[in-house]
């Protein structure tokens, strides 16, 4: 079959003739190359495709003498970036994978010259599709059959590809919820029998696919697949309490949201996850977030704080993600105040950040003739709640005044 690629936007077309330019070269060289994998797989889709991997029976040190801008970034396992344009490329010899020792990488890769046997080491067969320099697809394993019938499949035994690398179990619930695809039976029954060993993968690696499971169309039956199957073998997750039923949302959703809403329910069944949020090694910043969510679902069924408190506190994007999710989950808040009224609540602030009171530190010690102590912190968090709350001006003279009546 030949791929039809005029529909294609002007810039995945430069991507592909950037491509179709190395692989050129390769084959200049004797060798032959190919696209290969999920820009294949998303370009039969129609999809959007930002990089390109290549394949190819050069040798990794060939490929660094045949092209002037290289990275050998994997060499041991055959793989060299290959700088053209403005674009990079992975490109990779054709090659078998050794054993499997930890469930994710193998102890060593055999370079091999034809492309099945390169294809055959593949997870899924929609990605184990190779487009070549005329758009010709080469498809040894029905991936374009699976891709019509919108199904992921395992290539060849599905058991065996799922010791080899337990990641690609994750992968498969990903690709369901990103391409709305259902997992074919036997790949299914094969994730079931080996879902404990979805432990041995580090957990940042199941967070970037847990990221992107979450924001597919087809989340919902994703995420039932993953409650019957993994969930208790993965940190954070296994200590769930509630009714996992309830985890399994309709709508994409942001993960630090839905982290979030999962502690703000598990709160309702005594068991506090916030401590369980260093499992997934977030940067400071995500774990602040999610904290934040915790606390603006809180909010929205219990408000301990005015509006404008509330909007001051929490970033207005955090809070425009929850309200999205509780609007796209139908779930019941009794404070669930309207968008509209949040938003014009942030605008009319008389401060967003405290950096911008006038008034610091050194002149209230000064105007007050009191020395430095715990009682600073408190009447400046006092000036900045009376600010905000529209009891007090922001302006030096009023705040001096209103300091020494509360001091």
């Amino acid at each position: 079959m030949k791929l039809e690629l005029a529909y294609l936007n002007h810039t995945t077309q430069a991507l592909i003739i950037a491509a179709n330019e190395v692989i050129g070269e390769l084959k200049l060289h004797g060798y032959e190359a190919y696209i290969v994998g999920g820009a294949v797989r998303n370009l039969l889709l129609k999809k959007e495709i930002n990089d390109i991997d290549i394949t190819t029976n050069c040798l990794p040190e060939n490929i660094i003498k045949i092209f002037s801008k290289t990275v050998p970034v994997g060499i041991d396992h055959g793989t060299v970036i290959v700088l053209r344009q403005d674009y990079q490329f992975e490109v990779t010899t054709f090659r078998i994978d050794g054993e499997y020792i930890d469930h994710r990488r193998p102890d060593q890769v055999q370079f091999v010259t034809d492309l099945k046997s390169d294809l055959e080491r593949r997870d899924f067969t929609i990605n184990a599709l190779a487009l070549s320099e005329t758009h010709e697809i080469i498809d040894y394993f029905d991936g374009q059959k699976d891709l019509g019938n919108k199904e992921i499949r395992a290539v060849g035994n599905a058991a065996h590809r799922f010791e080899e690398d337990a990641l690609r179990m994750m992968r498969a619930i990903r690709f369901q919820s990103v391409l709305y695809f259902n997992i074919e039976e036997n790949t299914l029954l094969a994730i079931e029998k080996h879902a404990a060993t979805i432990a041995l993968v580090s957990i940042e690696r199941i967070v970037v696919e847990m990221k992107k499971l979450l924001m597919g169309k087809g989340v919902h039956q994703a995420l039932h697949i993953f409650y019957k199957t993994m969930y208790s073998h993965l940190p954070f997750f296994r200590d769930i309490k509630g009714n996992t039923a309830s985890y399994q949302v309709h709508s994409p959703v942001d993960f630090t949201v839905y982290i979030a809403y999962i502690i703000y329910c598990e709160l309702k069944v005594d068991q506090d996850l916030t401590s369980k949020i260093s499992d997934f090694k977030l940067s400071n910043q995500e774990k602040k977030q999610i904290k934040d969510c915790v606390l603006i679902f809180d909010y929205f069924n219990q408000p301990d704080m005015s509006l404008k408190s509330f909007v001051y506190r929490f970033d207005i994007d955090l809070i425009q993600d929850v309200y999205r999710f509780i609007l796209n989950e139908k779930i019941i808040f009794d404070n669930l105040v309207d968008i509209t009224s949040i938003q014009n609540a942030k605008q009319q602030l008389p401060i967003q950040t405290r950096d911008e009171l006038q008034i610091d530190g050194n002149v209230l010690m000064s105007y007050l003739n009191k020395k430095p102590g715990p009682w600073l912190k408190s009447m400046i968090n006092k000036i900045e709640l009376a600010v905000i709350e529209g009891r007090l001006s922001n302006r030096q003279e009023k705040i001096l005044e209103w300091a020494k009546n509360h001091v």
